[in-house]
C-alpha cells in the first residue's frame, strides 16, 4: 500500500485572503502528483466547496488534533501581513514553497457544482434578463475602503452613462445598492460564493474595490476594473488569468496611494496618517475621468 502524506493548509480569514490560498493548494497537489491528502483549516469553507484537490475542510473554530495527524503543516495566517511589500501570493509562497517561482499556476481556482450553475443561470434569466456588468460597493471595517455612498452613486451614474448594460449590485445585505434607475438590479445578500462566481463569469465586466469579490472575479476571465486605496494594486492584482483577460486598476489622485506597505508589519489594519483615521482622504479622491478611461479600456464604451 502506497504512502499518501497528509498536509494541512491553514488560513482562517478573510474571504479574499483565503481565496488567494487556492494556487498554493493546487501547487501542493501537483508536487505530489495528486498522491496526497490536503486538509484546509479555515473559517471560509465555501472557498473550497467542490475543490477536487481538497480532502477535508476543517473549521478553524473547532478543536483539531494536529499532533501526529499531519506530515506537513503550512500555516498562512499572518503570512502576507508580515511581508507587506510583496504580492499576497508571493508571501504565501515564501511559507509554502520558499519562492513564488515554485508556483507554476498562479490563477485562483473556485469551483462550482451543477446546482450552482443552474441556479445562477436561473437568476440571470429571471432577474437580470439582459447583458450586464457586476458591481460591488463594499462596506468594510477598513475606513480607506469605505467610499461614501455619494461617491459610489457618481460611479454608478458614470457606468449607466458609459454603457448600455444593466448593473447588477452584489455583496452582503448590509452593503450599498441604489434603485434610481430601471437598469439597476439589486442582488445583495442573495448569492452563495459559487453563484457569485457564475454570475460574474457570465457578465461583461466586474467593477469593485479591493475586497474578496475582486478575487472571486479573478477566478474568471471577465474584465475587471478595481479601485485601490491603502493597498497598492501591484500587491493585489490577479495573476496568470486567461489570455487577453483585462484588469484595469484605478487609484485615487493622492501621493500616498498604497501607504499600507509602509507600515510596520505585521499589518492587520491601517490608520491614516494624513487625516481623519475614520475618513481618510484617499477614499474621496477618485476622479470620474479616470473611471471613464477605465471603462473605455475594457471596450464597453457604447454611449
Amino acid at each position: 500500500m502506497s504512502f499518501k502524506p497528509k498536509i494541512a493548509v491553514i488560513r482562517q480569514l478573510a474571504l479574499g485572503d483565503v481565496i488567494l490560498t487556492t494556487p498554493i493548494v493546487k501547487q501542493i497537489f501537483a508536487d505530489y502528483s495528486g498522491q496526497c491528502d490536503i486538509d484546509v483549516v479555515t473559517l471560509k469553507p465555501e472557498v473550497f466547496k467542490h475543490n477536487p484537490m481538497v480532502a477535508n475542510i476543517l473549521m478553524a473554530n473547532e478543536p483539531i488534533n494536529f499532533v501526529g495527524t499531519y506530515d506537513k503543516i503550512i500555516n498562512l495566517d499572518l503570512a502576507y501581513e508580515k511581508y507587506p511589500k510583496i504580492h499576497i501570493l508571493e508571501a504565501y509562497a515564501l511559507y509554502s514553497h520558499g519562492s513564488i517561482q515554485q508556483i507554476e499556476d498562479k490563477k485562483i481556482d473556485l469551483y462550482s457544482g451543477l446546482e450552482d450553475q443552474v441556479s445562477a443561470l436561473k437568476i440571470i434569466n429571471e432577474k437580470i434578463q439582459d447583458d450586464y456588468l457586476v458591481i460591488h460597493m463594499r462596506r468594510d471595517t477598513w475606513p480607506s475602503r469605505n467610499l461614501k455612498p455619494e461617491v459610489w452613486k457618481s460611479i454608478v451614474d458614470t457606468l449607466l452613462a458609459q454603457t448600455k448594460l444593466k448593473i447588477v449590485q452584489i455583496g452582503s445585505s448590509s452593503e450599498i445598492a441604489f434603485d434610481h434607475d430601471p437598469r439597476l438590479v439589486n442582488l445583495l445578500g442573495q448569492l452563495s460564493l459559487a453563484e457569485l462566481k457564475e454570475i460574474i463569469s457570465h457578465s461583461k465586466l466586474f467593477f469593485g474595490i479591493d475586497s474578496g469579490t475582486l478575487h472571486v472575479a479573478s477566478s474568471t476571465d471577465t474584465p475587471i476594473i478595481c479601485l485601490f486605496t491603502s493597498a497598492h494594486h501591484t500587491l493585489r492584482m490577479p495573476l496568470q488569468r486567461g489570455p487577453g483577460a483585462i484588469f484595469v486598476p484605478v487609484a485615487p489622485r493622492i501621493g500616498c496611494y498604497g501607504c499600507q506597505s509602509s507600515f510596520e508589519p505585521p499589518i492587520t489594519g491601517v490608520v491614516c496618517p494624513m487625516g481623519d483615521p475614520f475618513s481618510p482622504p484617499c477614499r474621496d479622491l477618485f476622479d470620474m475621468e479616470d473611471i471613464i478611461r477605465a471603462v473605455q479600456a475594457t471596450h464597453l464604451h457604447l454611449a
